[in-house]
């Protein structure tokens, strides 16, 4: 075949990590031409944000075309806006963001979800025994409009009282500000995922609600893009798809291997914090084909509508494109993704 070269990678060793990552990857190109180079954003650094960590040190973008910049926007919002201006093609961040940047007539949409239940511990001080006991105090969330906002509302608002009268919501930052808020004592309550609800149990702090526990759908992580690049560049959207799902057929089946990406994404060594976040996401929240949730965009747009009218008429399938997905799907792509990465163990 004239024009195409191949090269077979038998137990390619990558050694950007520790742990001795040994996979084979096949890659074949005609006239290959250089990767294309995109930045994606993460708004926030959990457990599930890790999937973009385990694309990038497996070889998956490579694999499939792509050089991606992986940024840290610190809120979902922060995404939306780096979205919008295109410093970033593609952001992994919250439904709420996704949804009030379209309600406020942005031309973004969710091309493929990643969670769709709520990761997070609400973690208080030894002194707060009922939710009741923060009235009168603050609870740190990551920043209005996300997932952990629509968490703290929820809970609150099912305990009787009104967020913003019977307990402030404080905007806070990231995982790492909303632990030391609560370590350091200035919080008695934050909202934290794995691995972060693990540490603070360990320094002495309780875990008064478990959202994972809860019935409750809820749209915590979604890929979203703005409706023009989608259509103007669909080829890059779908490779950067298809990398994003090898990473998570990988995450779930090579334990060790994504174990030791998490433990270097999110800047901790602590096993057993480790292993309730890996186990959390594995098994629990990340599905093996990241359709997008409607039930749980829609459950977003209730909240929303707390503070914006508007969001009562939106239709969240409005703000949903999962035809990429689809054709992963429709082409066979997750039927081999599924014969390559098996899953033994619990």
């Amino acid at each position: 075949m004239t024009g195409w070269t191949c090269r077979d990678l038998r137990s390619a060793s990558v050694s950007a990590f520790t742990g001795g990552l040994v996979f084979l990857l096949t890659v074949c190109s005609l006239n290959a031409s250089p990767p294309k180079k995109i930045i994606t954003g993460i708004s926030t650094l959990g457990a599930a944000s890790a999937i973009l960590s385990v694309a990038q040190k497996a070889g998956f973008f490579e694999r499939y075309g792509l050089d991606v910049q992986i940024v840290y926007f610190g809120s979902g919002a922060v995404a939306a806006s780096g979205l919008l201006s295109g410093e970033a093609k593609i952001a992994l961040m919250s439904a709420n963001s996704t949804l009030a940047a379209a309600i406020g007539g942005a031309e973004v949409v969710q091309i493929a979800g990643l969670t769709n239940k709520l990761a997070y511990g609400l973690m208080v001080s030894q002194s707060v025994k009922q939710l009741r006991d923060l009235k009168g105090h603050s609870l740190g969330i990551a920043g209005f409009g996300g997932a952990s906002d629509f968490a703290a509302n929820y809970i609150i608002r099912k305990d009787g009282m009104v967020p913003g009268k019977d307990v402030v919501l404080l905007a806070v930052g990231g995982q790492p500000e909303r632990f030391s808020a609560l370590a350091s004592g200035k919080l008695k309550a934050v909202l934290l995922e794995p691995p972060y609800t693990g540490r603070a149990e360990k320094i002495g702090f309780r875990r008064l609600v478990n959202f994972p526990s809860l019935d409750l759908e809820f749209q915590t992580l979604g890929f979203a893009t703005t409706r023009a690049y989608a259509k103007g560049d669909r080829e890059t959207c779908l490779n950067y798809l298809k990398a994003v799902t090898e990473a998570i057929h990988f995450f779930k089946s090579h334990k060790s291997e994504s174990m030791t990406i998490l433990a270097a994404f999110l800047k901790t060594q602590d096993q057993d914090a480790l292993e309730e976040a890996y186990y959390l996401n594995a098994r629990q929240l990340i599905p093996e084909v990241p359709y997008s949730s409607v039930k749980g965009l829609q459950n977003t747009l209730d909240l929303l509508a707390y503070r914006n009218p508007k969001a009562k008429s939106k239709d969240p399938r409005e703000v949903i494109d999962d035809s990429l997905v689809k054709e992963l799907e429709e082409s066979g792509f997750i039927a081999h993704l599924r014969k390559t990465y098996v899953i033994t163990g619990p």
